[in-house]
């Protein structure tokens, strides 16, 4: 099935959402990636306040992915 707005993309977490969302076909990025993209962008400075931000509101980022978005961002 080819995703109606395929310029769009959908934001999920967790691998449940991920693997639905690509058997629909609907682009995805994950948050991890969608602070990244700020990043290299230029709109947000640093994605380490972002990322504590998300912890406290429950969202469960292990210790190795945050080490792994800090390091594609040089931080």
């Amino acid at each position: 099935m080819a995703p109606k707005n395929s310029d769009c993309a959908a934001i999920v977490d967790g691998r449940a959402a991920w693997r639905c969302s690509q058997a629909l076909g609907i682009n995805t990025i994950v948050t991890g990636g969608l602070l990244i993209l700020a990043k290299r962008r230029g709109l947000i400075p640093s994605i380490s306040p972002k990322i504590q931000a998300l912890r406290d509101a429950g969202l469960r980022l292990s210790n190795t992915l945050v080490n792994l978005l800090k390091q594609q961002t040089g931080e």
